[in-house]
């Protein structure tokens, strides 16, 4: 069963990060829109062929940073989503218990 307590910590947790959410998203959109910017200049940092240009582009320092950065940043996102996700089914699971007492079923 779900006490008063663990739907008063789930409510609060999800008005307290829905703020954190939305930057954590908007990080993962910003940073896979940087993706290209941060290969073109490695692009066109490099001499030889074109797929010698590519390759020293993305074996960049540069390039790995990114990479991090951004699997990072996705972790981080899934699990704030994760954790917000759990907090909503407390609140669903305690409301439908609440309606199941109410038609005397529980």
């Amino acid at each position: 069963m779900i006490t008063d307590e663990q739907l008063s910590e789930a409510l609060e947790y999800l008005s307290v990060t829905d703020e954190e959410a939305a930057n954590s998203k908007a990080m993962v959109k910003a940073l896979e829109r940087k993706e290209k910017t941060v290969k073109a200049i490695g692009f066109l940092k490099a001499e030889g062929t074109v797929a010698s240009r590519e390759h020293k582009a993305v074996s960049s320092v540069a390039w790995a940073e990114h990479i991090e950065t951004y699997q990072n940043a996705v972790a981080d996102s899934e699990t704030l989503e994760n954790k917000r996700t759990t907090a909503a089914l407390v609140v669903e699971v305690w409301r439908s218990v609440q309606a199941n007492r109410r038609r005397g079923n529980i």
